[in-house]
This record gives C-alpha cells, sequence and structure tokens, in this order.
C-alpha cells in the first residue's frame, strides 16, 4: 500500500482498510502504531474512526448507508467533504470486511466507556483455536470460550466473554497489552499468561514476564511473577507461587485436578468432548477428585478411576452420554 494520507481523517481510514486486509502484515501494525502515537490528532482521528463503526453496523442495509458506500467506491467521483469521506469509508471496509461492531466496557476503569470496533472469536465444545492478533500477539482460545479483541489503538484489549484464552504478548512498551474479565483488569507487556473466566470466578495463571491486576475484590494492584496463580471469586482472591503450569495443562491436552468436587470435574470435561458426562445424584457430584486426566477420552479414564476406587460405576454409556452413579 502507498503512503498514508497526511489528513488525519483520511489516513485513519486507510490505516483501517489496512489492518483488516487478509495480507496486513507485522510490518503494516508496527507502522500503525508510529503513526498513532506521532501525532495527538491521529489519535483523535483514529478514535472518532472506530467509534463511528458502531453505528454503521446497525445500519448496514440503510440506503443512505449503502450510497455512502457507492461513492468511497467511485474514483471518478469529486473529493468529497474532509469529514463526510472516512465515514463512508470505513463503512465500505466495514461492509466489506463483515465485521461487527460493539461496546467494549472495562468495568474497572473508572472512566467513561470506550467505543470501538472489535473482532469475536469463539470455539465450540472440543475445538481450540491458534489466532494471531493485529498486533502479533498469539491467543490460543480454548473450547467452549469466546473474547472480542478490540482495533489496535493507545491500548491493546482483549474482552473474555467466556472460557479462557492463553497470549503470548508481542512487546510495545508504548502501548499495554489489557485483557478484562468479569470486572477485573490483567495488563501486560511482552508476557505469557492465561485469564479464565468462570461462573463464579476469575483465574490467572502467569507463566512468563509479569502483569498487573486490578480488582475491585482486592481494592489494589498486584503484581504477579511467573508461576503464580490468582483465583479471584466473590470471597476474595488465593494467590499460588505455583501452579500456573497445571492451570495451562489444556494447552497441552491435560487437566489437573486437586480436591475438586465432582461436578466441577466433570463440568471441565464437558467442555472438549461431544460424549456429555452425567453424574445422577448429588452424593456424587460433591465427592473430591484428585488427579491429572489427558482430554482425549477423559470422560472414560475419570469412569474407570471412580470406578477403581469404589467411587462410582457407570450406568448408561455411548456416544453422546456417559452416566456415572454413586456406588451402591
Amino acid at each position: 500500500m502507498g503512503s498514508v494520507s497526511r489528513d488525519p481523517d483520511a489516513a485513519a481510514a486507510s490505516w483501517y482498510a489496512r489492518l483488516h486486509a487478509d495480507n496486513a502484515t507485522p510490518a503494516d501494525r508496527a507502522a500503525f502504531g508510529q503513526w498513532l502515537s506521532a501525532n495527538d490528532a491521529h489519535d483523535r482521528a483514529w478514535h472518532e474512526l472506530v467509534s463511528t463503526t458502531r453505528i454503521l453496523d446497525d445500519a448496514r442495509s440503510d440506503p443512505a448507508l449503502l450510497a455512502m458506500v457507492a461513492a468511497a467506491r467511485d474514483d471518478t467521483r469529486p473529493a468529497p467533504a474532509r469529514r463526510w469521506w472516512p465515514m463512508a469509508a470505513a463503512a465500505a471496509v466495514l461492509l466489506s470486511i463483515g465485521g461487527t461492531a460493539a461496546l467494549v466496557v472495562d468495568r474497572y476503569a473508572a472512566g467513561p466507556a470506550t467505543q470501538v470496533a472489535d473482532t469475536r472469536y469463539a470455539t465450540p465444545t472440543g475445538l481450540m483455536r491458534h489466532i494471531t492478533l493485529p498486533d502479533g500477539t498469539l491467543m490460543t482460545l480454548d473450547a467452549e470460550s469466546a473474547v472480542r479483541v478490540a482495533v489496535p489503538g493507545a491500548t491493546r484489549r482483549v474482552a473474555i466473554e467466556r472460557g479462557q484464552a492463553f497470549f503470548q504478548v508481542a512487546h510495545d512498551a508504548r502501548h499495554p497489552f489489557i485483557v478484562s474479565a468479569d470486572g477485573n483488569r490483567v495488563t501486560a507487556l511482552g508476557t505469557q499468561f492465561a485469564v479464565r473466566a468462570a461462573a463464579d470466578r476469575v483465574v490467572v495463571s502467569l507463566i512468563e514476564g509479569s502483569v498487573r491486576v486490578d480488582s475491585r475484590t482486592m481494592g489494589r494492584a498486584m503484581t504477579l511473577v511467573p508461576g503464580n496463580r490468582l483465583t479471584i471469586d466473590r470471597s476474595g482472591l488465593q494467590l499460588t507461587s505455583a501452579g500456573a503450569d497445571t492451570a495451562t495443562g489444556w494447552r497441552k491436552g491435560e487437566l489437573t485436578f486437586e480436591a475438586t468436587p465432582l461436578r466441577e470435574v466433570v463440568a471441565e470435561l464437558n467442555r472438549y468432548s461431544t460424549q456429555r458426562i452425567e453424574l445422577t445424584d448429588k452424593q456424587l457430584a460433591n465427592r473430591v477428585f484428585s488427579g491429572v486426566l489427558k482430554i482425549e477420552g477423559g470422560g472414560n479414564a475419570l469412569a474407570d478411576a471412580l470406578s477403581a476406587y469404589g467411587i462410582a460405576r457407570v450406568i448408561y454409556a455411548d456416544k453422546t452420554r456417559l452416566a456415572l452413579a454413586s456406588q451402591s
């Protein structure tokens, strides 16, 4: 792509198109970061444009908008007004890539919510996904997980909706990398860590580097060091100096449980297999389990272990269902 226009609004639209192109490269993203930080006018123009995309997404079939898109694609027309062209260009990009605009809210931050054009990634049962984010960060999305990734700006942001993700963050000291989950915020610079958002807790596991965790539950910021695992729930927080490796073992196909209620063990295994495990009585659901299970075939391995210890027996099994009951 040729040189970027000196007009901040036109340049912002050009960068939007470039970053969303299928052939966008790390060099493009690095150049964008330099452009964005070079001038306050660039930052204002960029954020005005990405805020507009939320409105455009709600009006993709509007006749007036479609006319603007057509005009933006017509190179033979006279140049339109300075403030109007970026909106039309952004509309053309949005419609052509099928992007979705949404509101990402960092609920811990004291300032107002930031409107950003973002991309949603999700995985079904039994499938992990490896994704390279626009800034070059590598993200591994676990099964039955969903995140929203904001378009690069002054900060790099990911919001976890459910499940968990592992990040190998591309180093960029000028643009912090922030992951938000259920009102908690994790800030990193060039590091490897995982964040999990469960129904009743958030777990942060640090493998390499350092991260800062902000949470209303703590009332202060906490910096983690490699190996740390921080669990935040309604009752408070629990920090362990080791455990990050086992907490991220899902990337290697292993799940480690330590005195974990079987209802939680089963819920975890069910994320990875279409054969759903069922516990048919409350007593069994409350029993605890410790051990390491492979993700592949984990349900059968669990059934075998429980049977061997006289804890449970299989009362029904087929390709889609595995039902367990307490031993009589």
